[in-house]
């Protein structure tokens, strides 16, 4: 099993970008630089729901190939601390920031009315669990990571599942199952269960696990030419908010538009040749390497050059709050994120055998 996609890495590099760009977007209108456009901040808000969907799905794939590759022994073990180690620093160091400076897109009096519950939900990453689905994040984009978390606690188990049956109705069944449970759980009358629409995004990623897995085994090359991978992409990207027009996620009709979605996605990720032209690719895997920093530290970037230099032009607000960004996400990486997940493997590498490989 190769362990480089780069047709995943342009995947996770436009989800990102989407969130970014709908952030600049309604920092634009927050900040009256632009006009409100309801069409405008409809499609971009649905744009990067898509892109935290795509999110998932791309993340859950990454993990599943990642077990698949590892060790048997203590899989679940380290496979977790090894997440904690990947996801908690960065968020912790964007929260301490965030609350020390007030770069953050919350506002000023729900900032100061945080209690010290609030702040340590934000830290566990149990919004979610702590509050109803409002709770309160100390920055816009940490409303995704609880669901990611949560994610991490059952994946090994699903991993477990669909290696012992590996017939491949069994994640078509799994999904199937999740997609409707998504659609039930929304409807207006079950008001506990908006937690529903998350699983088939995941689920998504062990389809398209499931058919990279059996497409190797059986020897099947990949089909589509790689050009069209962009095509498809973007494609996805727009068709989800057009459909689900403005309306919001936790109702049943876009609960089944982004389940679907992510479903198309997972099924088209296998058969497309990798991305081999360098001024996709390059660019592309540069923002894939730093993305989770740009998630965090983007909000903090806009923030403070829209609401520190009002005097400045549209144009180099926007470029200067690009260029901030590039700069916290690089910095973090190289002193935060990348030692963290050095020092998950080392700890996992210590206790895990290398001698025995799955099967």
């Amino acid at each position: 099993m190769k362990s480089k996609y780069t047709n995943l890495d342009f995947l996770r590099s436009m989800a990102v970008l989407s969130v970014v760009t709908s952030h600049l977007w309604h920092s634009c209108v927050e900040f009256h630089i632009c006009a409100e456009h309801l069409f405008v901040s409809a499609f971009l808000r649905s744009c990067s729901i898509t892109g935290v969907s795509f999110f998932f799905v791309h993340t859950c794939l990454v993990l599943m190939l990642s077990m698949h590759r590892a060790p048997d022994a203590h899989r679940a073990r380290s496979f977790l601390i090894r997440r904690a180690f990947r996801i908690y620093p960065l968020c912790w160091t964007a929260i301490f920031l965030a609350l020390a400076t007030g770069l953050t897109d919350l506002s000023a009096s729900r900032l100061h009315a945080l209690g010290w519950r609030d702040i340590l939900a934000n830290l566990l990453l149990v919004q979610n669990l702590a509050k109803t689905r409002n709770a309160v994040c100390v920055l816009g984009p940490l409303w995704s990571l609880p669901w990611e978390v949560q994610m991490y606690l059952v994946l090994p188990l699903f991993y477990i599942v669909l290696r012992r049956f590996q017939w491949l109705g069994t994640v078509f069944l799994i999904w199937a199952g999740s997609a409707i449970l998504a659609v039930v759980g929304t409807q207006p009358r079950v008001p506990h269960l908006g937690w529903s629409i998350f699983p088939p995004m995941f689920i998504a990623g062990m389809v398209a696990y499931r058919l990279l897995v059996r497409q190797e085994a059986q020897g099947h090359r990949f089909a589509v030419p790689a050009w069209a991978w962009p095509l498809v992409v973007l494609i996805l990207f727009v068709v989800a908010p057009l459909l689900a027009d403005g309306r919001e996620i936790y109702t049943p009709a876009v609960a089944a538009i982004n389940a679907c979605n992510c479903f198309l996605l997972s099924l088209a990720i296998p058969y497309f040749v990798d991305l081999k032209a360098g001024w996709i690719v390059r660019p592309a895997q540069q923002i894939a390497k730093y993305s989770y920093g740009v998630y965090l530290l983007h909000v903090p970037a806009i923030v403070l050059c829209f609401r520190y230099f009002p005097a400045l032009p549209i144009a180099p607000k926007i470029a200067a709050s690009l260029a901030l960004t590039a700069l916290f996400s690089f910095a973090s990486f190289h002193a935060i994120e990348d030692p963290m997940i050095r020092m998950g493997k080392r700890l996992t590498q210590s206790k895990a055998p290398t001698s025995r490989q799955p099967a």
